[in-house]
């Protein structure tokens, strides 16, 4: 099976951008890697490398962090040279949601959101936005060897009593790899840049990596590019992701 290695950023100055995100995140701190940059703390680790991308608005892929206040954060982080999206608010009868969207120094966007009980700023989720929730989600599942999370039945129900449309039981799918660990991988069925090279991917281990290219392979992915480094793939919807 695969392991995440980590969380691979484009950058055009990654010394800037490795600086931000590991202030973003408590626990982490930078370290310069020939002419990259890695952040190392509690979660998964971050890689900030120089290589073009393409210049994108909605990312197809971006994080999701969460912190214990939003709105300090918010202040926070405009001193640390993100930028300002919006503040979204969704309410179903009673229940109600608010994250505030962001974008880093280099104009990658990211979510923060306070959920209950949150002491410390980590990343929660790795959003993929796509047009079959469901399917890719499953992929990444069988790919990463990790269970989907079980949906809340009554929770639904409260949705759908409150209006909520029963076919947006099919817009999203989470998986992670035990009900503790993070970050989730949540796929979201929405609107999203098709860039040629993306911003940010997912980079894994693997034990063996030509049986593990195959295996995913006969999942749905394809192979894009392979290098003395390792290999680039896509997903059924053609986001990159390397296997080394």
């Amino acid at each position: 099976m695969l392991r995440l290695n980590h969380i691979a950023f484009a950058c055009a100055d990654p010394a800037r951008v490795a600086e931000f995100w590991t202030k973003l995140l408590d626990g982490y701190s930078a370290e310069q890697r020939g002419e990259a940059y890695v952040g190392s703390g509690e979660g998964p680790e971050l890689f900030f490398d120089k290589r073009q991308k393409s210049p994108t608005i909605e990312l197809p892929i971006h994080l999701d962090d969460n912190v214990p206040d939003f709105e300090e954060e918010r202040e926070r982080l405009l001193g640390l040279g993100a930028k300002l999206v919006e503040t979204k608010s969704h309410r179903i009868g009673e229940l109600s949601e608010t994250w505030t969207v962001m974008r880093d120094p280099e104009g990658n966007g990211f979510c923060i959101q306070s959920p209950p009980k949150t002491e410390v700023r980590y990343i929660g989720n790795v959003t993929f936005s796509c047009a079959e929730p469901i399917p890719l989600g499953k992929f990444w599942a069988a790919a990463l060897g990790w269970p989907g999370e079980p949906i809340d039945e009554d929770f639904i129900q409260t949705l759908i009593a409150a209006g909520m449309d029963e076919r947006e039981r099919e817009s999203f799918y989470v998986t992670r790899e035990t009900p503790t660990s993070r970050p989730r991988l949540l796929f979201q069925r929405r609107e999203k840049s098709r860039p040629s090279s993306y911003p940010i991917q997912l980079d894994f281990r693997a034990d063996d990596r030509e049986a593990e290219i195959e295996r995913l392979t006969g999942l749905g992915a394809t192979v894009d590019e392979t290098t003395s480094d390792g290999t680039l793939m896509r997903d059924p919807e053609s986001n990159p992701f390397g296997v080394e």
